[in-house]
């Protein structure tokens, strides 16, 4: 069986007046974008080397920090890499805190429609 390599395909390369005009318009959109670094698949490497990147300003409060993203990740990303571990390890905390709480509700309500089914009428 013939296995078949997956090959990205780059965007194309933009001159600085298209990179000026798509920066405008994903700032628009995105407004955590900082202007100016919008930077053209080729001048890139590491995990974005296929992609266009640019430079995010963290949005939780009081955080200064810069984050290089695929221009495709926007939609998902907005806080720095710290801040991001910080938000999902208090999502799956919180997650933890509701299951535990409705667990006793749903032993309770278990056995009740046990007991239920199993008595007779007298």
């Amino acid at each position: 069986m013939a296995t078949t390599e997956k090959v990205s395909r780059p965007r194309p390369k933009l001159d600085e007046k298209e990179l000026k005009a798509a920066e405008k318009d994903l700032k628009a959109k995105y407004p955590q974008i900082i202007v100016g670094t919008l930077k053209n698949a080729e001048a890139v490497e590491g995990p974005h080397a296929n992609k266009r990147t640019v430079e995010i300003k963290c949005a939780h409060k009081g955080c200064d920090a810069t984050r290089r993203v695929a221009t495709s990740d926007l939609k998902q990303v907005t806080m720095c890499e710290e801040h991001t571990r910080q938000a999902r390890l208090e999502r799956r905390r919180e997650a933890r805190r509701e299951r535990a709480a409705a667990a006793p509700a749903k032993k309770a309500a278990k056995k009740a429609e046990k007991t239920a089914i199993t008595r007779k009428p007298r």
